[in-house]
């Protein structure tokens, strides 16, 4: 037999889920495959009805098998023998069963490669956990994923296939996730979609900041759509009971905590008649009793709060960075949560994916790490770093090139000239003059102070580039941290990147630095 798995040249594929065990364990259709896999089935259907009871099978053999589900005849591979009985796996859709009825497979139809491909999620480990212990949602995910084409990204080129996946053009990751936390199906997000549209312009007040991902707001429309919900609750007496229950179902329940009504969606259902619900209008998670379902005005109104996400296109994968960013988010918004602010979407449904706006400042361009390079460290909480922007570069590049400039006689205080410190040019800013000597800035060196005999004139268009240095601190022990370690790895080329998690203009902004997108942390730690 001559079957084999088809190398995986193509990084990424239009593909179909043709069997899902879990995250970590589910198989792929290539969709350009699909014409073959059926001349294949169809072929398989025509076969004369030999037994193999009679030959002698090996596992890791290839035969027909039927699949008791629907009766049809499928390329398998022999797993296992228990006397009459034969474990096989259906080689192009990736899932196995115990059988009886074998036939010979021809070997035509053999020497196709195998057309299921073994591929488990890239960092599933929480979700693979809820769906493991969660019944209700891996049924949900199960229907979901057999249904729909996704967008297969591979990471590595051996089987078990390392893969991201996408469906319209989200993670497969946030689906789920937006169904563990919000109660949102796909059908309900679907529902959601309708809600707003692409390129939707509005004025908002920021309400509650959680992550890059999820941060609530209220658009203008808010305390009409909020009052009316709230009148509705309070008054109508008319309920139908909820008849069921299923995750992602909306409802009206009260809470355990205040005993109020509320709109929600189903997260967990409990044994004991209540669930662990998502309270639509008010972003947080609760246990709620007496389920009713909803109706009229509390079905078509959406949310008087808005759940969004942050539209950043460059952000890389990397959890470190993200939990980072997040931080930086929020301290960012803790500064603008009086001010009003503007959102434009770029995607819609729940999360809603935007940009967000303060002052007509994009936010996302506010957080976004910062390339630096690290000078005068003192201390693991005490060091300068210097942004090292497209123009401080274009001018260290420039002055590389520069032989000879003119001496100054008498130079000014707060203007820049040019030092020449060890056969190299660098921008200067006079600091103090005493006995013929000067104490100079080095601007671009993270405002390094030296003492210098002269100085020179610089070409106009250097002396007004401006420069941005930054007091700083890691926020770090010793006792756990090494500063010589920190020493080692900074010096005036090597470039990290920056994130600045709280501003702090006195004591020096708390930083977080990567190098080559590794955390600096775990570069620096003590042994």
């Amino acid at each position: 037999m001559c079957v084999k798995l088809n190398t995986v040249e193509v990084k990424c594929w239009d593909a179909y889920i043709s069997y899902f065990y879990s995250f970590k364990n589910f198989y792929i259709q290539n969709k350009n495959d699909q014409q073959a896999i059926q001349d294949i089935t169809a072929s398989l259907q025509l076969l004369e009805n030999e037994d193999l009871m009679s030959v002698s099978m090996m596992p890791g053999d290839l035969v027909a098998a039927k699949y008791e589900n629907d009766g049809l005849w499928y390329r398998a591979k022999i797993l296992n023998i228990e006397e009459n009985a034969f474990t096989v796996q259906f080689i192009d859709y990736g899932n196995s069963e115990l059988s009886t009825n074998l036939k010979m497979l021809p070997e035509k139809l053999a020497c196709y490669h195998a057309m299921a491909y073994h591929c488990m999620l890239d960092d599933v480990d929480h979700e693979e956990y809820v769906i493991s212990t969660v019944n209700d949602i891996y049924d949900l995910i199960f229907d979901f994923l057999g249904s729909v084409e996704v967008i297969v990204t591979f990471l590595n080129n051996e089987e078990t296939y390392l893969v991201n996946m996408r469906w319209d053009d989200r993670c497969i990751k946030t689906l789920v996730n937006n169904i563990i936390s919000y109660g949102i199906t796909p059908k309900t997000y679907e529902t959601l979609k309708a809600i707003d549209h692409s390129g939707a312009k509005m004025v908002v007040n920021l309400i509650y900041t959680q992550s890059v991902n999820e941060f609530y707001v209220e658009t203008e429309d808010s305390k009409k759509i909020q009052n009316k919900i709230e009148y509705i609750l309070e008054n109508e007496t008319i309920w139908e009971p909820l008849t069921e229950y299923k995750i992602g179902k909306i409802a009206i329940a009260k809470s355990i905590t205040d005993n109020r009504w509320y709109r929600v969606r189903l997260l967990m259902i409990h044994e004991e008649g209540e669930c662990t619900c998502y309270f639509i209008d008010y972003g947080v998670q609760d246990k709620c009793s007496e389920f009713y379902e909803v109706f009229g005005y509390l079905k078509s109104a959406p949310p008087f709060i808005k759940l969004c996400s942050l539209h950043i296109p460059t952000l890389k994968k990397n959890k470190k960075l993200f939990e980072c960013l997040s931080k930086s988010f929020k301290d960012e918004m803790e500064q603008y949560k009086h001010k009003k602010m503007t959102i434009t979407v770029v995607k819609t449904g729940e999360p809603t994916v935007v940009e967000l706006f303060v002052d007509d400042f994009n936010v996302a361009q506010l957080i976004k790490p910062i390339p630096v390079i690290v000078f005068n460290i003192i201390h693991l909480n005490i060091l300068t770093v210097q942004v090292n922007s497209p123009s401080r570069q274009a001018v260290m590049s420039e002055l590389s090139t520069i032989k000879t400039l003119n001496p100054v006689e008498k130079p000014k205080y707060c203007k820049i000239y040019g030092a020449l410190v060890n056969n190299h040019w660098y921008r200067a800013e006079l600091k103090n003059k005493s006995k013929g000597f000067m104490d100079v800035m080095l601007v671009d060196m993270g405002s390094s102070v030296l003492n210098v005999e002269k100085l020179f004139e610089l070409p106009k268009h250097l002396q007004n580039v401006q420069y941005l240095t930054l007091r700083c601190s890691l926020g770090l022990d010793e006792k756990y941290f090494s500063l010589n370690k920190l020493k080692q790895i900074c010096n005036s080329k090597t470039e990290f990147m920056m994130i600045v998690l709280e501003n702090n203009n006195i004591d020096g902004h708390l930083i977080r630095l990567f190098l080559n997108d590794e955390d600096v942390m775990t570069i620096i730690k003590k042994d």
